[in-house]
């Protein structure tokens, strides 16, 4: 050790203690207490609001870099449990600092060793246990208690007093946001992609549930997604129907690094209580949502991975180009087809011929692809010209009409909330220049305001819902675009999601080449009695049913 020794000072303040002053308040200590000694600092280390059971603070890190370097002689705290919380790490730190020729000061102790970190790491880890044990029985007594023992999710906030005091562990619904999770829940039932249903919510400036990293603020599939098992994610948060689900996941500290690492606990561990007064989604829609999350996943369970990383799975996920992406599979090899040209001369070819060659599979003339769709949907097209199947549309397109004009309103009246805190905030700010407060960065935060409320204001005219009115030759539109069934759902803007609607009935569909005949046949393989549910064809509609498998002749010669 040096004449004057070169002293570090550590200070951290964790969450539990929630007061950025504290850290402060530990330096002024320390350095009073070196300048008694006659010590000189020389560097302050902080770390603010991190337990002391992790590891990877950057404060510490530093600190410990510092120390191995040999640029201090003393290292100076107000307690050890500021150092750290875990025996193992202020283990290690005492050994390196050892090493180093580095002693450990506590206030109002002095030098600490070995014995001492012992006793009082053993002592602060002790603690932490103990904290954890005593917070688990506090929840677990709200929860009995019919209280919410969590943060508040999206759609939520703090119930509060007529004062405007917060009522801990009640919660109300916040009418705007719950407007966003119903539009969620009802776009995504209906087939919207969450990748799509987020970027339409960025469009419309709603902004997201406030979120960790440069990402706060804006919508991402993975918000609403999230994870079916853990229930995490919009579409997976059980209070929105009144019901609150705790214990789902519990919580410890890896051993490495200190972070806190989630698991799913057995399901007869979970906590359930009714809340009916939280929901914010009807009954039948979660179902609905739900019924596609669920058809979903068969899609990816039924997919193997042809690859090492699994992508070929999540590919094959993605929202379909053509109506009859991934239906058909060559009769000579198993092989998928796959489609080649454009426009009308598109047709489907083996892949495995095309591209393995003649010794896995010789391969068969191309099948149009208009062929093969007008093949498959013909049973369809008979059972949609009945006029039940009319009425049935009929009353969804109306349905759908008030939908888009409920959802409309909603957004408008977002819209609105947007504009009416930027007046305020424009009123405050020209207030404030009328007051002779003309420094620029006012003038700067002033312009921008303007021109968000500019902005604004032309979206919540955008908004403005338009009356519902059926056209009147709504039966006309309808038979012409049944009469013409493949290219309605062969267009861009619903092939996609038709060819979802396919995949739950068709498994695939088998195609083989008729030399002598010169045509195609095609083998559906898949769920007959849905497919005549869905369908209800007239007898002798093209359609020969067996036990296994319905087959179609594909009348095209080539």
């Amino acid at each position: 050790m040096t004449d004057t020794p070169r002293v570090a000072i550590y200070a951290r303040f964790s969450t539990d203690m929630q007061n950025p002053k504290s850290a402060e308040d530990q330096e002024r200590e320390c350095r009073k207490h070196a300048e008694r000694e006659g010590w000189t600092v020389t560097k302050v280390f902080q770390d603010t609001a991190l337990s002391g059971a992790t590891k990877g603070r950057p404060g510490y890190e530093a600190l410990l870099a510092a120390v191995k370097a040999g640029q201090f002689d003393i290292v100076l705290f107000e307690h050890l449990d500021r150092l750290a919380r875990d025996l193992e790490f202020l283990m290690a730190f005492y050994k390196e600092a050892r090493h180093a020729d580095c002693e450990l000061h506590q206030l109002h102790r002095g030098k600490l060793g070995i014995f001492d970190i012992g006793i009082l790491g053993t002592f602060a880890q002790i603690f932490l246990e103990e904290l954890s044990y005593r917070t688990r029985r506090g929840l677990i007594g709200k929860i009995e208690a019919g209280k919410s023992a969590g943060g508040l999710s999206y759609g939520y906030c703090a119930r509060r007093t007529t004062a405007g005091d917060v009522i801990k562990g009640e919660q109300d619904i916040n009418a705007d946001e719950a407007l966003v999770v119903e539009r969620i829940f009802t776009e995504y039932a209906s087939g919207k992609s969450p990748i799509q249903i987020a970027t339409d919510l960025n469009a419309d400036g709603i902004p997201a549930p406030r979120g960790k990293g440069n990402s706060s603020g804006h919508w991402r599939q993975t918000t609403i997604n999230g994870n079916r098992e853990r229930g995490t994610g919009i579409l997976n948060n059980e209070l929105y129907i009144g019901r609150r689900v705790w214990n789902r996941l519990r919580y410890s500290k890896h051993p490495e690094t200190g972070k806190r690492v989630s698991r799913l606990n057995p399901p007869e561990d979970w906590i359930t209580f009714e809340a009916p007064d939280l929901r914010i989604v009807e009954q039948s829609v979660w179902e609905a949502a739900k019924a596609r999350q669920t058809a979903q996943q068969r899609l990816r369970t039924k997919q193997a991975a042809s690859d090492l990383n699994g992508l070929s799975v999540a590919q094959g996920m993605r929202r379909r180009k053509y109506l009859l992406s991934g239906l058909l599979s060559c009769g000579q090899c198993g092989g998928n087809l796959t489609v080649a040209g454009s426009g009308k001369t598109r047709r489907y070819y083996c892949a495995n011929a095309k591209e393995k060659g003649a010794s896995v599979c010789t391969g068969m003339r191309g099948l149009k692809e208009e062929d093969a769709a007008l093949s498959i949907l013909s049973g369809l097209k008979v059972g949609l010209m009945q006029d039940q199947a009319y009425a049935e549309f009929r009353e969804k397109f109306l349905a759908r009409k008030k939908g888009e004009e409920k959802e409309r309103d909603d957004l408008l009246r977002l819209h609105s909330q947007a504009v009416r805190q930027l007046e305020t905030r424009h009123t405050n700010l020209m207030k404030a220049v009328e007051d002779g407060d003309y420094s620029a960065p006012i003038i700067a935060q002033l312009n921008k305001v303007d021109a968000e409320l500019t902005q604004a204001r032309a979206k919540r005219d955008a908004a403005a819902p338009e009356p519902i009115f059926l056209p009147q030759d709504l039966p006309a539109l309808y038979r012409a675009h049944i009469d013409d069934l493949v290219g309605t759902l062969s267009d861009e803007g619903v092939s996609g999601r038709a060819s979802e609607e396919l995949h739950q009935i068709i498994d695939t569909v088998v195609v083989t080449w008729d030399a002598e005949a010169k045509h195609h046949a095609l083998e559906l393989r898949g769920k007959l009695l849905e497919m005549l549910n869905i369908t209800k064809p007239a007898l002798g509609a093209g359609l020969d049913i067996c036990e296994e498998f319905a087959k179609v002749g594909c009348g095209s010669r080539i």
